[in-house]
């Protein structure tokens, strides 16, 4: 939140400058289509996609995807595009320069429910940013209706949510190379993170009130320091067996209960359980949660971070004041 404060200050500091600035550049020309006055203070719109790395959770992805191969469930696809949403707010305190704030939205998803597993990874993160963006004069002298213009500026990424889910469904709970079910499990995290942007774009002035814009740039911003959600953690323990348990006989438990959602976010062998429980400690008889340290850890890599940096293009409607 004191991030989020801060960025409250800015846009207020910024928006008083950018009419301060208003007020006295001398140069700035008065912009009419069809003989109807142009506002400067423009409101938009904005839908489009985002390509992000997302490299640790699509590393996660390919380390579950070799258990779905192999229990003949279909594969889960890469986290390669999100959805942009969101409002912005641009005022073009010269014939140069326009501020732009902008509060929005990413949502990325990987999912699908089939009879044998039931699979779903989804993020989400509420961006703030404000950009300061340079229009190009010479187009304007080719056609009136047309701005192009290039800049760029910070933003912050705020309410970050990261769900997980891994039900295995099927029974083939004794294959020599493990099964889905050593994974299965459930559990959220939240985050926060900050970034820059950098674009270029252009827009068309339909008439003096409405325009349509096209955006096309690259974010650099990132989910990180994770907080995992005790109340919306769910390990699915289960112990198969052939034999009785209570005479310990072929008695096979598969599942590491609530480690698999801990190993899915941390990719640690040594991490520690919300009440205290390390993995590393042995795992005790009965269906009570314990530590897991014969359990094998299948993700790598540490910490997940939920990298949102990529490309994106972007459409958005304005309309002038």
């Amino acid at each position: 939140m004191k991030s989020l404060d801060r960025f409250l200050r800015i846009l207020v500091v910024g928006a008083i400058a950018a009419l301060g600035a208003g007020s006295w550049v001398s140069d700035a020309q008065a912009q009419f289509i069809d003989e109807e006055p142009v506002g400067r203070l423009t409101i938009g719109g904005i839908i489009g996609a985002q390509f992000p790395g997302m490299k640790d959770i699509n590393d996660n992805i390919s380390t579950v995807n070799r258990f779905l191969t192999i229990e003949e469930v279909r594969r889960m696809d890469d986290v390669n595009v999100a959805l942009v949403t969101g409002l912005d707010v641009r005022y073009k305190f010269s014939d140069r320069f326009s501020l732009a704030l902008t509060w929005g939205a990413l949502n990325a998803r990987s999912e699908f429910d089939v009879t044998r597993a039931d699979m779903r990874f989804y993020s989400r993160a509420t961006t703030y940013g404000a950009n300061l963006l340079y229009h190009f004069p010479g187009v304007v002298e080719f056609n009136d209706r047309v701005q192009v213009y290039a800049g760029g500026g910070f933003m912050l990424l705020q309410n970050g949510l990261v769900e997980w889910q891994a039900i295995d469904n099927t029974t083939n709970f004794f294959l020599e190379e493990g099964n889905l079910s050593e994974m299965s499990g459930k559990g959220t995290a939240t985050g926060s993170g900050s970034g820059l942007n950098l674009m270029v774009g252009g827009s068309f002035q339909l008439g003096g009130r409405f325009s349509a814009a096209v955006d096309f740039g690259y974010r650099f911003g990132s989910l990180n320091n994770l907080e995992l959600n005790d109340s919306e953690f769910e390990g699915l323990f289960e112990r198969f067996g052939l034999g009785d348990p209570d005479d310990g006989e072929d008695e096979i438990i598969r599942e590491p209960g609530d480690w698999a959602v801990y190993d899915f976010f941390l990719r640690d062998p040594s991490s520690t359980a919300f009440d205290g429980r390390k993995r590393t400690d042995p795992r005790e008889e009965g269906l009570e949660q314990t530590g897991c340290g014969d359990c094998p850890l299948y993700y790598t890599g540490g910490p997940i971070e939920v990298d949102y940096s990529g490309p994106y293009a972007q459409f958005s409607f304005r309309i002038h004041f």
